[in-house]
């Protein structure tokens, strides 16, 4: 059983993470876990908001920097992540605290399964704004494959409370306390996750192999019932091993 729960940790980025992105600013469109936040929104103006003879126009650096930005964007979508760096790079040399640009090289490197240098940018963002829930999913999910499973479920945790129903965080987070053992703990996270999500599939998986560990059978064949029933494909084999195939 430890295979199937080693086997199923988020993600997905572009990232999903990509999923993974960058928490959302104002006027930006709420990221998904795993995913980068690069979709901006106008939001309605204000009556005493400048019109546009009135705003101050982008400087050539400014310019420069948003241009390298979206090319480093574009490149780690089509998972080109060195070459995605490579820009990240030149755009922070004109703009070196800008949160959004560390972050999405930090998933840059996570993709590349640098993590050490993944988390040395997820912690700048972090340092910046300790609010910001994907950097803190996503410092997790480093650690998470680092095998430090305790620093993983700090952060997932952290995620968990600066947001607001946050479903991939405890997912994580459930995943984290399987792999220290503490199965009803998992059971807790994976039950939040589905509350928050019900159709989860995965959540449901690994709730059925917390509440095996636990040693409640009857519980984790329904959860991989459901699993199966939301599109599972590994749902199937542990009903087979552990459920008589129902």
């Amino acid at each position: 059983m430890k295979y199937f729960l080693r086997t199923i940790v988020l993600t997905a980025l572009l990232f999903s993470g990509c999923q993974t992105n960058q928490a959302p600013k104002t006027g930006e469109e709420k990221a998904k876990p795993g995913e980068s936040a690069t979709i901006s929104h106008a939001e309605p103006a204000s009556e005493n908001a400048p019109t546009m003879k009135d705003q101050k126009p982008r400087t050539t650096e400014e310019k420069t920097t948003s241009t390298l930005f979206r090319r480093g964007l574009e490149l780690s979508k089509a998972e080109k992540y060195q070459e995605a760096i490579d820009y990240f790079n030149r755009a922070l040399e004109a703009d070196p605290d800008n949160s959004r640009i560390i972050f999405n090289r930090g998933f840059a490197y996570y993709s590349m399964k640098n993590y050490d240098l993944a988390l040395s940018d997820f912690s700048k963002v972090l340092s910046k704004n300790p609010s910001d829930t994907m950097a803190w999913l996503h410092s997790g999910l480093a650690k998470y494959y680092r095998e430090d499973y305790q620093g993983a479920f700090q952060d997932y945790t952290n995620a968990i409370l600066k947001s607001n129903g946050f479903s991939k965080a405890f997912y994580n987070r459930g995943i984290a306390r399987g792999q220290l053992k503490d199965y009803r703990g998992a059971v807790e996270d994976f039950t939040k996750a589905i509350t928050l999500s019900p159709d989860y599939p995965d959540a449901y998986f690994n709730r059925g192999i917390a509440n095996f560990y636990s040693r409640d059978t009857v519980q984790a064949c329904q959860d991989w019932r459901e699993a199966k029933a939301l599109g599972s494909f590994k749902a199937q084999e542990a009903l087979n091993y552990y459920c008589g195939g129902q």
